[in-house]
Order: C-alpha cells, then structure tokens, then sequence
C-alpha cells in the first residue's frame, strides 16, 4: 500500500516536471523542483520537497525552509526532513520555530533535523531549553540527545527537571542515548519522579548507562514498585550485570517483598555471571535468607548446578553445607547422581558420630560436618549443638535452622557425646 501511494506521488511530480518541460532521464533540476513546491497539487509539494532533500544542494534552502509554513502537514514533514538532510546550519531557527503548533509528526521530524545539524546547534537549542513552549523545550532535548556531544550533558540533566513531564521523560532517554556517567546521579534521582513514565525511562537510561553507582537507587526504587515499573528496574539491574550482583544478594534478605522479587528476578537475568556471588552467600544469614539464595540458585540453570557441585568441595563447610541443600532440591540428574554418592560416603560416619565426637581428634570436625549435611538427623544436629565443640555446635544449629527445626530444645538436654569425653575417662 505504502510503495504504492509513492509510486502514485513519484508520478504526479514527474507528470507535472514533464507538462512544465522540466523533466529528463537523470532526474529533474534543482530549479524546476524548486518550482514544483510552489505548485497547487500537495502531493507534488510534497514530493518536490523530498527530492530536494535528497540533491543536499544549497540553492534548494530557501524553497525547503519556505514549504515548513506549507498548509499541509504533510508538506512541512517532509520539509523538516529535507533540512536535516542539507544540513545549513541556517536551519536551525525555522526548525526550532516548527516546534511549535499542534502537528506531533511534524515536531518530530523537526526534532530529528535539529540533531542531524551537529555541533553547531548546540547553541541555540541551549537556549531554547529556556522557551515557555514545552514542545520547544522538548524537540530541543530530543536534538541535543541526537548530537550526543559532551557539552549536552549538562543542560540535559537540567532538562531532567522541566515541570513538563514530556520533556522530562525525553531528557532520561536522551541522557542514557549519550552514555555519560555524570548523569548516573541525577537519572538515580528521577527514579522518584512523581510521573510514573519519567520513572521508567530513568530505570532505562540507567541500565544503558551499566554504572554500578546506580546499583543502590535502583534496588531502593523496587520498593513498592508497581509491576510494570520493577519490570524495567530488573532490566536495568541485569544490564549491569556481575557489578550489581553482590548487592542483589543482599537485598534477598530486606523485609519489602518488592524488593525481594525485583532482585531474585534481575539475578537470574544476569544468570550465570550472578551465580558466584550467591554461592558465596549460601552460609550467610539467617534461614530465611539462605532458603532465598538457594532458591534463585536453582532458578538460573544448568549452569548453576555446576557451580553447586563445585561448591560441595568448598574450604568453607557453611557452603557446602548450603550447596548440599540446593542440590537435594534440584531436578536434574547430576544433583541426584552427586547427592546420593555423597550420603553413601557419609553414612558410615553418622552410624558413629557419637563415638567419634567422643574422641575428639582433632580435624575431624570436616568429616562429621559432611556427614550431619548428607546422611544426619534431627538428633545428630542436637547432638552437635551440646556436643561442647564451637564448629559442631555452629553446624549443629545451621543444620535445625536450615530443616525448620528449634534450637533451643537442643540446648535442653543434658545426655549425649561430649567432645574429646572418651579422653578423660581414667
């Protein structure tokens, strides 16, 4: 339909050139299309003004500038765009003027033009930065995001702040466009503007702008956040990616399920480069927030059941105590498969962990950790916590925190093994 209606127009315009004597193979004059924008039929206008457009020949300037005022709006489009394409640095003010009025296509295009200019409309369009017009104000944000020149930044970031929210909205996308870090901070500050679009475009431009200083406000914004904003916070944090990973693990334990959500889900859309930082966190904290990190582990794959076997031969037993729990929830083979050989191995070791806890050798404590993890029991937990030795108490009381179990009861018994008791008997 489209190449259609430009066919139709290509031959009204070459209809007209032929009946005016103008037209010839290698396409029509400059000047007889400068004609052709005064001719009565729009459609001609409009294709003559595109045509000149495209020659980028000066002596079209004062045609193409002359045809913004055109009564179509069609017209005025197309001459906003065959100025972007001449680029007369001349242009700038009739551009700016076409910001003006009602017709958004044309505003556009005007906008779009005044970029394509380059540096040397900076100046002016700074200026119009002040216009009481909140078009203007807008087409001149959308240009200087268009030039993407450092000198921009600064009145960008101004523009960050209009009482206008259109313009506003358009100095985030503008700011992330140009990928400078000064505006990390001030995009950081937009995420709790009172217009919920300018909020979602600042959570954009942060994501583009992969700045871990925007890390903290982006997690902070997730707070209450509606679902349609979380969802573009989340895209922002993941843009980030492994910079923002730690804190995201940290905010698995704060108390606002929005923030919970927002970071389990940018955490698996980081994926795998997240998957250390939360094996690192698989013995921190309190049972609720390891349950948490386990959780998101097993959200992200394949690629992090590799990562839990590996864990499962940490120098840290809290970890690999916690790379055990993940993996016995784990649907896949490898999980089972490594579990299962694990509690084989163990067994023998929780047969008899009172006698061994009894002897007390020391550097044993690994052996009947692992054993508690694979193979132990709510008693054997108990066990260790009275056992009179800090690292299996400690384990003792992961092991009934992590199987919802109390500890205190644990605490109240008085029989059972005590560390190194075979070594006092005479």
């Amino acid at each position: 339909m489209i190449q259609a209606q430009g066919k139709l127009r290509l031959t009204l315009l070459f209809g007209w050139l032929f009946s005016a004597g103008a037209a010839a193979e290698d396409g029509p004059p400059v000047g007889a299309l400068i004609d052709a924008v005064k001719e009565g039929n729009s459609v001609v206008r409009r294709e003559a003004v595109e045509r000149l457009g495209e020659t980028r020949d000066p002596r079209a300037f004062d045609s193409v500038v002359a045809a913004l005022r055109d009564e179509d709006p069609d017209v005025r489009r197309k001459a906003a765009e065959a100025l972007g394409e001449i680029k007369d640095p001349r242009a700038v003010e009739p551009l700016l003027g076409s910001l003006r009025g009602g017709d958004a296509a044309v505003q556009w295009a005007a906008a779009v033009a005044l970029g394509s200019l380059g540096k040397v409309a900076i100046p002016p369009l700074v200026d119009a930065l002040r216009d009481s017009e909140p078009s203007v104000r807008w087409g001149a944000v959308k240009a200087l995001g268009e030039i993407k020149a450092p000198s921009s930044v600064a009145p960008l970031v101004g523009a960050l702040f209009d009482s206008d929210a259109v313009v506003r909205r358009e100095a985030a996308e503008s700011l992330g466009n140009l990928g400078d870090p000064r505006a990390v901070e001030p995009l950081a500050e937009a995420l709790k503007d009172d217009e919920p679009s300018v909020q979602w475009d600042a959570a954009i431009a942060l994501g583009r702008l992969k700045d871990a200083r925007a890390v903290g406000p982006l997690i902070a914004a997730l707070k209450d956040s509606e679902v349609g904003f979380r969802a573009k916070l989340v895209e922002a944090l993941a843009a980030i990616g492994p910079p923002a990973a730690d804190a995201l693990v940290d905010a698995l334990r704060n108390d606002d399920p929005g923030i919970r959500t927002g970071a389990t889900e940018a955490l698996a859309s980081i994926g795998p480069r997240a998957v250390e930082s939360l094996i690192q966190r698989l013995g921190d904290g309190d049972a609720e927030f390891r349950r948490v990190v386990r959780e998101t582990l097993l959200t992200m794959g394949p690629a992090a059941i590799g990562s839990l076997i590996a864990a499962l031969d940490h120098t840290d037993w809290r970890i690999r105590h916690g790379a055990g729990m993940a993996l016995r929830k784990a649907k896949d083979s490898r999980a089972a498969d490594i579990v299962a050989a694990r509690a084989r191995s163990a067994a023998p070791v929780a047969e008899t962990y009172g006698e061994r806890i009894e002897k007390g050798e020391p550097g044993s404590e690994d052996v009947l950790i692992e054993a508690l993890s694979f193979a132990g029991h709510v008693a054997m937990a108990r066990d260790f916590v009275k056992a009179g030795n800090p690292l299996l108490e400690e384990a003792g009381r992961l092991w009934l925190e992590d199987h919802g179990k109390p500890v205190s009861k644990a605490a109240g018994k008085e029989h059972g093994p005590r560390w190194g008791g075979s070594l006092s008997v005479p």
